[in-house]
């Protein structure tokens, strides 16, 4: 983990208050107060289909959730995420040996000199072994010149967008745990390794600018997610589309990389999940549903009649 320099004892905390607050803090109203949610039924399937925008991260008070989502879960026999997760140690385990340079690189020859200077100047690297019972340990930021970019930017950014406490009341973890008790076919859209790969392939120059937008942009990260989970709570995809607006202007293949690609791919994957006339739901991120490449525009340039429940 990577943590800014100063105030060593004080900021994890701050990034993990910052994580809880957007979502706990914003009043949620009764669900019949929404018109609207992120989920989508395709009216011209064999047998009920559905389509689930999620959000990554929720709070208690966000549950129960407005009636479509339930009505997914509840006549849904088979439920699609992103990937497997029942291959979760699998991903877990190839995600950080992607996000590691072969031997002999590092990142000080990755990225522009200014940048990793102010890394060594600022940044420091914290190693716990919860298995060990031992104290974590801080060392400086060239302890862990193995890691790329992108993963140094996840281990910043992340605490204050989705902390372990509301990823744990995501609407993913959600529809698994409930799907697992009914005893529901559970599977993926991506293989392990593609899933994997979209932020494993970054190339150097994009992976530096992850990092460099996590350090440059930490409030309006958190400002970025009150707003989408805003819009997810209306099933505003509008809304949600204008929110990726900044990514698409100034780092277009990155976000292409992000959603755009990945739908091309999905769908005639879950094409062949309607084929089957089976009962089933695909969850996935939210953003995957909004816009003119969405998920929802793809399938129904195909012949598909979708409704937004």
């Amino acid at each position: 983990m990577f943590l800014p320099a100063r105030r060593v004892r004080g900021v994890w905390i701050a990034l993990v208050l910052l994580g809880l607050m957007p979502l706990s803090a914003i009043a949620v109203s009764p669900a019949h107060k929404f018109p609207k949610c992120c989920v989508w039924r395709v009216t011209n399937a064999k047998a009920p289909f559905y389509l689930v925008g999620s959000i990554h991260a929720l709070s208690k008070k966000d549950y129960p959730l407005p009636s479509p989502y339930e009505v997914a879960l509840r006549e849904s026999k088979r439920i699609v995420l992103e990937f497997d997760p029942g291959r979760h140690a699998e991903f877990e385990r190839k995600f950080e040996a992607a996000a590691k340079y072969p031997p002999g690189q590092n990142i000080r020859s990755k990225i522009d000199p200014e940048l990793f200077a102010w890394l060594r100047k600022n940044i420091l690297t914290v190693k716990a072994d919860p298995h060990s019972g031992k104290s974590a340990r801080v060392g400086g930021f060239e302890s862990d010149l193995c890691y790329k970019p992108w993963w140094i930017a996840q281990h910043l950014a992340a605490p204050a967008s989705y902390s372990k406490s509301s990823a744990s009341h995501g609407l993913d973890n959600y529809f698994v745990d409930h799907a697992r008790m009914a005893g529901k076919e559970i599977a993926g859209l991506e293989s392990v390794d593609e899933h994997v790969a979209v932020m494993g392939g970054l190339s150097d120059r994009e992976s530096e600018f992850m990092l460099r937008d996590a350090l440059t942009r930490p409030e309006d990260g958190a400002k970025d997610l009150i707003r989408m989970y805003k819009a997810w709570r209306k099933g505003d995809t509008d809304a949600l589309w204008e929110g990726d607006t900044r990514l698409r202007g100034q780092a277009p293949t990155i976000a292409a990389r992000l959603v755009d690609n990945r739908n091309v791919k999905w769908v005639p994957r879950i094409e062949a999940e309607l084929k089957t006339g089976k009962p089933t739901a695909i969850v996935a991120g939210a953003l995957h549903f909004s816009g003119p490449r969405s998920v929802i525009a793809l399938l129904q340039k195909r012949g598909y009649v979708i409704e937004q429940l």
